[in-house]
């Protein structure tokens, strides 16, 4: 297993926005498809529940939560509003200018974002944040970026492991097991800033 290093921790502890890729990353990658009666192609996505709890603790303790998409998705939304979480970037190839928009509109600087990444399109914006992550199925290029490298794949809960790791580091960990525990824990409710094809100014 990917060991934590102080860096980790130290990072962790800073962060107030958690983005994420989607194929690969929350999913295996498979693209699934289906043809309607009308002759209307949908996309399915599969999604690990894990990863989802993991992201609604993350709500929970204050950090809030994200997806950059180059893609664009119904899915997403509906998985992103039933999670609570905050941002959900649409038809974003370049992935680092959701970086410029939090900064300009939401007064959160790049140093204080992680991002979860696992390909060649994801290293602009993990060059600029302040905890790039990656899991086990990533390209090299990504790897070498990574402070913390998820032992588990994309779709396998790869996510919900990172997500565990920056609660326990931040000391928050403990909290959301109790809560967990006595059935106090409620899933976050937040509404959904959606930004469609994102350019920078």
């Amino acid at each position: 297993m990917e060991s934590i290093s102080p860096l980790f921790i130290q990072k962790a502890k800073t962060i107030k926005v958690l983005l994420t890729d989607v194929d690969g990353v929350m999913t295996n990658s498979t693209l699934s498809f289906f043809t309607d009666n009308e002759g209307k192609t949908h996309e399915i996505k599969h999604f690990e529940s894990l990863d989802g709890m993991g992201l609604m603790y993350l709500t929970h303790c204050g950090i809030k939560t994200g997806i950059i998409s180059r893609g664009s998705s119904r899915t997403l939304e509906f998985w992103a509003n039933l999670l609570g979480m905050n941002f959900l970037f649409y038809d974003t190839p370049i992935k680092h200018h959701a970086l410029d928009y939090l900064q300009e509109h939401f007064g959160i600087r790049p140093q204080e974002v992680a991002f979860i990444g696992d390909d060649l399109i994801d290293l602009g914006v993990m060059e600029r944040v302040g905890l790039p992550l990656a899991v086990a199925n990533s390209i090299p290029e990504v790897k070498e970026l990574a402070i913390y490298i998820s032992p588990r794949c994309g779709g396998q809960a790869a996510v919900r492991d990172i997500a565990e790791q920056i609660l326990k580091a931040r000391g928050e960990w403990p909290r959301v097991v109790e809560e967990n525990r006595q059935g106090t824990f409620k899933s976050p409710k937040n509404p959904l800033h959606i930004v469609k094809q994102l350019q920078k100014s």
